[in-house]
């Protein structure tokens, strides 16, 4: 079937292989569902490769069932994207099974105040808290000595390379690199688990004890030791407004205000102290995959799409994506930064995730990877029927930018997730119009139409005539 410029892939359920790790469930019909994407213009699959559904016990690792997978899509020529989930699956919005982080991992943290918590001591079980990551109280391989998170995940990954070697770089073209909840880079801020909806702001969550302490030891190292703490002015309410806090209200200020000393000091803290978790990890799953043509590594970024047009960014800032006092934007960019350093320095292609492409309110992750040299895939947040959805066929087609030439065309688009309906006649034919729209040029005269001809800024004032805005403005037109 015809292909567009930008490959697109299909999420698999969440419990495609069985609670033994054994085989794939149901494999008769969801070996037919695939064969409907390979007949209908997908290029490949993503599926999660759960933690706790492979590494029962420390260093005992079953992958039997993801085998069985892998080889169904070499021999329908479908493509491969591998998560490593070292999050759990439950809790989370189309979270319809339950995998939780391994138990020998989950009871360590608990006990030892390494699991994400918050003002008010409510735990996130979805994964282990970036200050689990230098710290060795984890069962080594075989029950004997000891592991820090970041050698838990090595070991997990150097595994699973060393498993699929035959396919990497052939039937499993990407690594997407678990890094926080939901397998994004982020802090847990957003929890229905824990009574939030949608648009609260979500809550700060760095009051785990080995968050404490390293926030405690950067302030002292910083010569500010009356900031090592959390500032009380931060949301109470993960339901809340950002104009329901002294931290991000627009109408305040002060110290523990998000532009005074202790609050500024805190979220650039918060913010790289998190771009300093992803840098690791990606390194980490570099080292333990073989450089091989045509396999890439990916992270995965949070379209955090609502209050991002409030000046404080608040629900973006709750997650560690802080914007630039100066600029009010900047978290992406900074994300971007860290993927480019790591790929450059390790000679690996690294791509920058991004969630939401449907949504049409996206204020700046899209735009800002390409800048930074970041090649760019993404995915959709929900799950939406084909046939009945062109609107949000529409909005991803024009996020891929199919028709540009540099990384700021899409690498590729992940669709949430195959499944009965997905799978239906009207689906894939849906599926196979869409896909092969994304080559978006007319062979008459060679033009891509959905580019646009020109685009008109508002207004031209004194602001926009600032140094910095000039800047702005140089970067972007040349990005086009």
């Amino acid at each position: 079937s015809k292909q567009g410029r930008v490959p697109i892939f299909v999420m698999m359920p969440l419990d495609t292989i069985t609670n033994d790790g054994k085989s794939v469930n149901d494999l008769a019909t969801r070996g037919a569902w695939l064969k409907g994407l390979a007949n209908n213009g997908a290029r490949g699959i993503m599926v999660d490769v759960w933690w706790g559904l492979v590494e029962t016990a420390p260093g005992v690792y079953n992958f039997e069932g993801y085998i069985e997978l892998c080889k169904l899509c070499k021999q329908l020529g479908l493509k491969l994207q591998a998560v490593m989930s070292f999050h759990q699956c439950g809790g989370n919005v189309g979270d319809n099974v339950s995998f939780p982080i391994p138990s020998w991992a989950l009871e360590p943290a608990r006990a030892q105040g390494f699991l994400y918590k918050d003002r008010d001591g409510k735990i996130s079980e979805d994964c282990l808290s970036l200050s689990a990551d230098k710290q060795q109280i984890f069962p080594g391989k075989g029950g004997t000595g000891k592991r820090d998170a970041i050698a838990c995940y090595s070991d997990f990954m150097a595994a699973f390379a060393s498993t699929f070697a035959p396919f990497l770089g052939n039937t499993i073209v990407e690594i997407q690199v678990g890094m926080g909840p939901c397998g994004e880079l982020r802090y847990p801020s957003y929890m229905m688990s824990q009574g939030w909806d949608y648009p609260g702001v979500g809550l700060i969550m760095a009051h785990d004890s080995g968050m404490e302490k390293m926030l405690k030891e950067a302030a002292a190292a910083a010569g500010k030791p009356q900031f090592g703490s959390v500032p009380a002015s931060c949301p109470t309410n993960t339901c809340g407004m950002p104009e329901d806090s002294v931290l991000f209200s627009a109408k305040s200020s002060g110290d523990s205000h998000r532009t005074g000393g202790h609050g500024a000091f805190f979220l650039e803290w918060y913010h790289k102290t998190l771009l300093s978790h992803g840098d690791t990890i990606l390194r980490a799953a570099c080292a333990a995959f073989p450089k091989i043509q045509d396999l890439s590594f990916s992270v995965k970024v949070s379209g955090i799409h609502w209050h991002c047009m409030h000046p404080s960014r608040a629900t973006e800032t709750c997650a560690g994506y802080v914007p630039s006092l100066e600029t009010g934007s900047g978290a992406y960019s900074n994300i971007a930064k860290m993927l480019g350093g790591v790929a450059k320095q390790t000679g690996r292609d690294v791509f920058f995730n991004f969630t939401c492409l449907e949504m049409s309110n996206i204020s700046q992750g899209p735009g800002m990877p390409h800048e930074e040299q970041v090649p760019l895939c993404g995915e959709n947040a929900l799950q939406f029927g084909l046939p009945e959805s062109d609107w949000a066929l529409s909005q991803i087609r024009t996020q891929t930018r199919g028709w540009a030439t540099g990384h700021d065309k899409m690498h590729a688009v992940t669709l949430l997730r195959l499944d009965d309906g997905f799978a239906r006649p009207s689906s894939l034919k849906t599926l196979r119009k869409w896909v092969a729209s994304l080559k978006l040029v007319d062979d008459r005269d060679g033009t891509y139409h959905d580019k646009m001809h020109a685009v008109t800024l508002l207004r031209l004032d004194d602001g926009f005539a600032r140094p910095s805005s000039l800047k702005t403005l140089r970067k972007w037109v040349a990005s086009l």
